[in-house]
């Protein structure tokens, strides 16, 4: 008797697997939907550039957040390991600001010509 009342209050080991599962069901599912509005955006005419520019670059850092969380585990790792994928996401946002300003890229404010 005291057997079968202790297995009752065991946890379920498939418990936390099928919860983990939809976890990732719906990472994917936002994935796709923030692909869908980015690919979408682009073909939309009359965006203003810096609106697009800086709608892509906010959608592409969630999407980053999102795998490296999810599906590489970063968000229950140190955080050490948390600044060596956020280090180098922001040196590529710089440089991908910089290389557009530097080809005269619509980015944050519109171009001016002196």
């Amino acid at each position: 008797m005291a057997d079968s009342h202790a297995a009752a209050h065991q946890p379920d080991p498939n418990a936390g697997a099928s919860a983990r599962v939809k976890t990732y069901i719906n990472v994917a599912v936002a994935l796709a939907i923030l692909t869908a509005i980015e690919v979408a955006s682009l073909y939309t005419p009359g965006i203003p550039n810096a609106l697009l520019v800086t709608a892509l670059l906010v959608m592409s850092v969630l999407k980053f957040f999102l795998v490296v969380g999810y599906f590489m585990h970063l968000k229950e790792d140190s955080n050490i390991m948390r600044a060596l994928f956020v280090g180098p996401l922001i040196i590529a946002i710089l440089i991908i600001l910089a290389l557009m300003a530097l080809f005269s890229a619509y980015i944050l404010l519109p171009h001016t010509v002196l």
